[in-house]
């Protein structure tokens, strides 16, 4: 990075560690959503009166899971403003904590015959700890890494960034799979359940203590040191001010939503309920989809950085691919024929979603990212991650061929979105002289270019 005669750069080094410590806080997040979803029944069982029927207990721990989502807008739309304003390492390393030391709590919180009516509202709690933490640590992460990784290389750690999602999601399923076939079903529902919850908060809080050795980002620390942090609340110059860029990025987060929605979660149900295809089957089928996003994350930040794609030709190329993947997918009847459109679904879905975060990062410019990708991220996820199962179980119940249509229309949205969000794309950094995808008209680029050139003389 080079500013007023000056050149100041981070190191491969230090943008490896800013990658890495954002990374754990990803597979964090992931992996306590799904330790949670697994092990409902056993948080069921422990937490919530004896006395109740078992449906209702059920129900009440997915409503306290459901009570996380709920404050997720408005928790980390707050912390994304403070991290606007104070710095991103500092908040960024908040939410992260507030992520850890829940999940720690609820693998040695004692039971409701313990404690009583104390076990399910401490649990509740930690919940919506977690729900304001989650609104935090992703936006967070985007934003601290996208200011430290420069040039051509952003796209592809921001790629890396989304693989670590998939990655927590599958090291939750493998950790509750492979303890439950190890202690079997009957330790597992007495006290094995907690391990997963210990792992993760003991893993959490040592992530929480990495980021201590990484630094604030040269794009805040020079914001600061020129005076040109925001005035106002970051959230009011972000609806007055980038409201065209606002909407589009909630449609690209709400695309990326609904489609994995509709491909990782909702097909176990489909398949096995509507096609009566084999659980164990369909669910291998859908495990190789998820690790096939993975590797869809990182090939997609390659294509991109060695230049194979422009990063506007790739993500429009690999969601219409995914559109006519999700019709081939879902017209299938037999469970030998799922294979293919299942695999060609990880991938591409797994290209567009990596690429999504760049267009993000790239809607809002530095003095307020935190807080516009806070706010494009988290109000599309409480709103459609949580109605998009219900819709599809709604669309199934009235005909099988309208199940595709609803994941079809958010990848022709959030292809529209790309295509008009793209010539309105903010740089990185107002201070980056060498942003090959930063637009072509930037002032304070300008400025610091002929100051640069003047200092040479």
């Amino acid at each position: 990075m080079q500013t007023s005669g000056a050149v100041s750069t981070v190191s491969r080094r230090e943008q490896l560690k800013a990658l890495g410590v954002a990374s754990l806080g990803g597979m964090l997040e992931y992996f306590e959503f799904i330790i949670f979803v697994f092990l409902a029944s056993q948080i069921a069982l422990h937490f919530t009166s004896p006395d109740m029927p078992e449906w209702v207990r059920l129900m009440q721990t997915f409503g306290i899971f459901a009570a996380g989502f709920l404050v997720r807008p408005v928790g980390g739309i707050i912390m994304a403003q403070l991290g606007d304003l104070v710095g991103r390492k500092r908040i960024f390393t908040l939410a992260l904590a507030l992520m850890a030391g829940p999940t720690l709590v609820i693998g040695l919180l004692p039971g409701y015959e313990q404690i009583g009516i104390w076990a399910p509202i401490i649990l509740l709690l930690c919940r919506l700890l977690q729900g304001i933490s989650l609104g935090g640590e992703l936006p967070g992460a985007i934003s601290f890494v996208s200011e430290q990784v420069s040039g051509s290389r952003l796209v592809f750690a921001l790629s890396i960034l989304a693989a670590s999602l998939c990655l927590g999601s599958l090291s939750g399923s493998f950790v509750v799979s492979a303890m439950t076939n190890w202690l079997g079903a009957e330790v597992m529902n007495d006290w094995g359940w907690r391990i997963p919850f210990i792992v993760g908060g003991i893993f959490g809080a040592f992530s929480v203590y990495l980021r201590r050795f990484t630094s604030e980002t040269p794009v805040f620390k020079e914001m600061k040191e020129k005076r040109m942090l925001s005035e106002e609340a970051p959230l009011k110059v972000v609806v007055a001010e980038h409201k065209r860029n606002l909407f589009l990025a909630m449609v690209l987060a709400a695309a990326t939503t609904v489609v994995a929605a509709s491909t990782q979660q909702f097909p176990i149900t489909f398949f096995t309920a509507v096609h009566g295809m084999p659980l164990e089957r369909v669910s291998t089928l859908v495990t190789m989809m998820i690790g096939l996003t993975l590797l869809g994350n990182v090939l997609g930040g390659l294509l991109v950085m060695w230049r194979v794609l422009p990063l506007l030709v790739g993500y429009v190329l690999f969601q219409m691919i995914t559109l006519a993947s999700v019709f081939w997918a879902f017209s299938r009847v037999d469970v030998d024929s799922l294979a293919l459109p299942f695999a060609v679904l990880g991938i591409s879905g797994g290209v567009s979603m990596g690429l999504s975060l760049t267009f993000m990062a790239r809607a809002f410019p530095a003095v307020v990212r935190y807080t516009g990708l806070a706010t494009c991220y988290n109000i599309p996820i409480a709103v459609f991650g949580g109605t998009a199962l219900l819709l599809l179980t709604y669309l199934s119940s009235l005909s099988v061929a309208l199940v595709p249509f609803y994941p079809a229309f958010f990848c022709v949205a959030s292809i529209v979105a790309v295509i008009f969000l793209w010539p309105n794309r903010h740089a990185i950094s107002p201070f980056e002289l060498n942003d090959p995808h930063a637009p072509k008209a930037n002032p304070i680029q300008e400025e610091v270019s002929l100051t640069a050139a003047k200092s040479v003389r």
